[in-house]
């Protein structure tokens, strides 16, 4: 089996013998031809000598020329418009799902009225928590009843949220089987 490249390409070539299980550094030739010019490609992609310093290290290209980083002020301008600076995360948590769904519709709509950008509900994976109890108080070890609680959660983030919203918020009534956790 013979691998080769093109004649254009600077990489050298790089011929392998099918035949032998273990190839030896016999076994492995390069092309006579593309040594000299993958030596003078080499050369060529040297920088030049005028932007060696007197170390022999490259200077660094100015500032934002060519380099592909943006600038740290660059960076900022952009960040501002996906990230905001301030947002609500209320985590609301439930035993019952047509509760804590009323509970996300009513929160919402209160956030909505007052033109605050609301992300969710989403839903976060439901928690088990499963009780085992022996049926029998004495013998029968492996009679057993299963009981098992559910809780269900949602996350809702509230995007720029004003004065307004905060009040909406607060004068919000809901119901006592589901629970509000607020961070700011």
């Amino acid at each position: 089996m013979a691998v080769s490249t093109s004649t254009t390409s600077p990489l050298p070539l790089l011929l392998l013998h099918r035949g032998t299980a273990n190839p030896s550094p016999a076994s492995l030739s390069f092309s006579s031809s593309l040594r000299a010019t993958s030596l003078r490609s080499r050369a060529a992609a040297a920088p030049p000598a005028e932007t060696l310093s007197e170390d022999g290290i490259p200077d660094a290209p100015p500032e934002g020329e060519g380099t592909g980083i943006p600038l740290p002020s660059s960076i900022g301008d952009d960040g501002e418009q996906w990230a905001p600076k301030q947002k609500i995360r209320i985590k609301l948590r439930s035993y019952w799902v047509p509760l804590i769904e009323d509970s996300c519709k009513k929160i919402i709509d209160a956030a909505k009225t007052t033109n605050a950008k609301t992300m969710g509900p989403v839903p976060l994976p439901t928690k088990r928590r499963v009780y085992c109890v022996l049926n029998s108080p004495h013998v029968h070890k492996d009679s057993r009843f299963h009981f098992e609680i559910r809780t269900h959660q949602r996350l809702i983030d509230i995007m720029y949220p004003t004065a307004q919203t905060i009040d909406s918020l607060m004068q919000l009534q809901l119901p006592a089987g589901v629970d509000v956790e607020v961070k700011l």
